[in-house]
């Protein structure tokens, strides 16, 4: 065991997400909670006894006025995200992570990216590398070339629902598993489900639903996204020369050869145990650019090219799905998400998204 401590600080760790985040750094024994951030009180004083958290502050602020963690974990509604982002950036706290999606605009995202590089913080996002067993080495075997260059790509359940608050993920999976950035996007769209719908005032046109339609990535790999279907479990698809793999649960599939004479194969890392916590290695990739000042795995920029795609094939789509070549022009263009996601369940409701209630802490 290691001798030193990371000093965290988890911000809305009295939600539903936040609540794994809470858990899991409590549980770690490299780790220490040195606050616990979160405007609704009750809760969160009922969640810093349940783990023996001492220090408690309302607002970000605050905190960073009195402390400076090496890791500060942000689990926010989406509106939040930029300037808590930046602010823990400029006050000099050198891992900060977020939640998905990165933000509502491509100049929000911008910025925070750019802040943090100029800071020199670690910015990370979200948990897409973690929600497929063995993702990233299953891509470094791809990588290696076990199956040959790629020739396609599919992600077969398309993005319901959401084409960036949730499809943010498939989308981060693909650039993962084929090493590729998105360099064009023709895209169609279906309506929102009840309850997406965008802050008064705000253009209908730029809520958040789900999509499909075809990606051009670097090499000339085209990936199709199929019409949605949420009953299909594989979250993205390639194809090589000599094989096929499929990230999907409980593990992803991989095969060698083509038609007679394919089969599956089963490297080493596939039969690595997964974590009894899912979220014990998505803390320690923040512990890891804390010791190594590099970029964190499932990056703020992976996010922010998540967002970018996601408004890509909405642009497409309101255009009559011609081709929109990335990176965009227009930075100002926006995806509202679910109000959930935008305002939390404090403001929102939470029922809004299907929740009973506020949540209580995990043991």
């Amino acid at each position: 065991m290691r001798e030193r401590k990371y000093r965290v600080a988890v911000v809305g760790g009295a939600g539903t997400w936040g609540r794994h985040y809470l858990r899991a750094y409590a549980t770690h024994p490299e780790c220490e909670i040195v606050a616990l951030v979160d405007r609704a009180r009750e809760r969160r004083q009922e969640f810093a006894a349940h783990h023996g958290i001492q220090t408690q502050y309302d607002t970000l602020d605050e905190l960073l006025a009195h402390q400076l963690p090496d890791i500060v974990s942000l689990i926010l509604p989406v509106e939040a995200n930029p300037d808590a982002v930046m602010a823990c950036a400029r006050a000099g706290v050198k891992v900060v992570s977020c939640e998905k999606p990165i933000a509502v605009s491509l100049a929000q995202a911008d910025a925070m990216v750019d802040c943090c590089r100029k800071h020199g913080t670690a910015l990370a996002c979200g948990t897409a590398h973690w929600e497929v067993h063995a993702l990233l080495d299953t891509a470094a075997w791809v990588r290696e070339g076990h199956i040959g260059a790629l020739t396609s790509a599919s992600i077969p359940g398309g993005l319901p629902n959401e084409v960036s608050g949730a499809g943010c993920v498939q989308l981060t999976m693909l650039r993962a598993l084929t090493g590729r950035e998105v360099e064009w996007a023709e895209g169609w769209t279906l309506p929102p489900a009840s309850g997406w719908t965008v802050p008064p005032g705000r253009d209908e046109g730029d809520v958040d639903c789900p999509a499909f339609g075809r990606l051009g990535l670097g090499g000339g790999l085209v990936c199709h996204i199929a019409q949605p279907d949420p009953e299909l479990s594989c979250r993205v698809w390639v194809e090589g020369e000599d094989g096929q793999v499929w990230l999907a649960p409980p593990r992803p599939v991989l095969i060698r050869g083509h038609g007679a004479h394919s089969a599956p194969v089963y490297p080493d890392f596939l039969s690595a145990p997964q974590p009894a916590d899912f979220f014990r290695p998505v803390i320690e990739r923040l512990m890891r650019a804390r010791d190594t000042g590099g970029e964190a795995q499932c990056s703020g920029h992976d996010y922010r090219q998540a967002l970018e795609i996601a408004i890509a094939l909405k642009y497409s789509a309101q255009r009559g799905h011609q081709r929109v070549h990335l990176p965009l022009a227009d930075r100002s263009q926006v995806i509202y998400p679910h109000p959930y996601r935008l305002r939390g369940g404090d403001a929102a409701g939470w029922g809004s998204i299907g929740y009973a209630g506020p949540p209580k802490p995990l043991d």
